[in-house]
C-alpha cells in the first residue's frame, strides 16, 4: 500500500507553524523596558496598558508650549491608540489589620482580579504597561502595577513598561486618542495567590531586624533622613536597620522631557558610589509601597538580581500599627 504524504506534510507543517508562533509569541518582548520606536512598530502584538492617577487627563489634549520656535510637551494628554485603562488608585485597598482601619494596602488577589477584568485585561498576551512619563512618580506607578501583575501570576518576561510613557510617544510624532475609554465587557485574567517570594509581611520585616539582614528603604533620601514628610507619613524617621536606596538615582528625564529608567550599565555605577550598595536579596519598603516597586523593577527586571522581596504597606502600616521606627 503506498501512502499519501500530502496530508501528512500539511499536518507537519501546520504543527511547525503553530510551535514558531507560539515561540514567537513567547518572545514578543524584548525585555522588561521598551522604547516608543519599539512599541509603535509591534503594537498590535501586545495589550497596551495605560497607567496613571490622573484618569480624567484621558480625554485632555496635550498641553504644548513654544520654545526658540520649536513645540515642546508640557504635559501629556490622551493616550496611545487602543490602550486599556487602569486607575493608579485602584490597586490600593482599605481594610482592618490587627483592629486598626489602615488604607493603602495591598489588594487580595480576588480584588486585584476584579480590576483587571474592569480594565478587560486578556491573559496569554504579552502587557506594555505606560505611564504618562511625565516625572518619576509615573514610572513608580507603573513600576507598581508590573509588581503586583507578576505578584498575582502573570509571567515575567510577558510585562514590560514603555520608557518615557506617553510623553515619549508624543515627542516622537505619534498620535493619541482622546475619547473616553468606557470598556463593554469585561477581561478574562485571572488572578494566582500571591507569590511569597516577592512579599514581605510585618512579621518577615521584624525577623529580617532581628537577623540585621538587607533591608532597603526606597523613599528619596530627604525622607530616609527626616528632612522631609509626605502627608500620610505623620513621623520622621526609618524602620531600624535599614540601609537608603535614594529614589533619586533610578530615574532620569531625557531632553524632550520625559523620564526614563537607566541602563543596567548606568545602575551598576550609580549604586557603586559611596554610601551606596547594589541591592540584592533582602526587602525593600518605602511609604505606602510605590518608591519600594520602582526599586524592585529597577534590581529585579532590569538588573536581574533576584530575590528582593517588598512590604507593600511600609511606613503607614508599620506606624498604623503602632510600630518603633529608628527616630532622627
Amino acid at each position: 500500500m503506498v501512502l499519501n504524504r500530502k496530508p501528512l506534510q500539511f499536518l507537519l507543517a501546520g504543527l511547525l507553524a503553530l510551535s514558531a508562533g507560539a515561540a514567537a509569541g513567547a518572545a514578543v518582548l524584548p525585555g522588561p523596558v521598551v522604547d516608543v520606536q519599539w512599541l509603535h512598530a509591534h503594537a498590535s502584538q501586545v495589550q497596551i496598558v495605560d497607567i496613571r492617577d490622573d484618569v480624567g487627563s484621558l480625554t485632555n489634549d496635550p498641553k504644548w508650549r513654544t520654545v526658540d520656535g520649536h513645540k515642546v510637551l508640557e504635559q501629556v494628554g490622551g493616550y496611545i491608540p487602543d490602550a486599556l485603562s487602569v486607575n493608579f488608585w485602584a490597586l490600593r485597598e482599605k481594610r482592618k489589620v490587627q483592629g486598626k482601619e489602615l488604607d493603602f494596602l495591598l489588594p487580595t488577589a480576588e480584588q486585584f482580579q476584579d480590576v483587571m477584568r474592569a480594565s478587560v485585561l486578556e491573559p496569554g498576551k504579552p502587557i506594555v504597561l505606560v505611564p504618562t512619563g511625565d516625572d518619576a512618580t509615573s514610572l513608580q506607578e507603573a513600576a507598581f502595577l508590573a509588581w503586583e501583575l507578576q505578584l498575582f501570576g502573570e509571567p515575567a518576561a510577558d510585562l514590560a513598561i514603555l520608557d518615557g510613557g506617553t510623553h515619549a510617544w508624543l515627542a516622537a510624532g505619534y498620535a493619541v486618542d482622546t475619547d473616553a475609554i468606557a470598556p463593554m465587557e469585561s477581561g478574562k485574567w485571572s488572578a494566582s495567590p500571591a507569590r511569597a517570594d516577592m512579599l514581605a509581611d510585618v512579621a518577615q520585616v521584624q525577623a529580617a531586624q532581628r537577623r540585621h539582614a538587607a533591608l532597603w528603604d526606597a523613599r528619596p533620601l530627604a525622607q530616609f533622613a527626616g528632612l522631609q514628610r509626605t502627608p500620610v507619613i505623620p513621623e520622621d524617621g526609618r524602620l531600624q536597620g535599614s540601609r537608603p536606596l535614594p529614589a533619586e538615582l533610578l530615574y532620569r528625564p531625557a531632553a524632550d522631557g520625559s523620564w526614563h529608567f537607566l541602563s543596567p550599565a548606568q545602575y551598576r555605577k550609580v549604586l557603586a558610589l559611596d554610601g551606596i550598595r547594589l541591592p540584592g536579596a533582602g526587602i525593600v519598603y518605602c511609604n505606602t509601597g510605590q518608591y519600594a516597586a520602582g526599586a524592585w523593577f529597577v534590581v529585579d527586571r532590569i538588573l536581574g538580581r533576584r530575590g528582593l522581596r517588598e512590604f507593600p504597606g511600609g511606613m503607614n502600616e508599620w506606624l498604623g500599627l503602632g510600630l518603633p521606627i529608628r527616630p532622627l
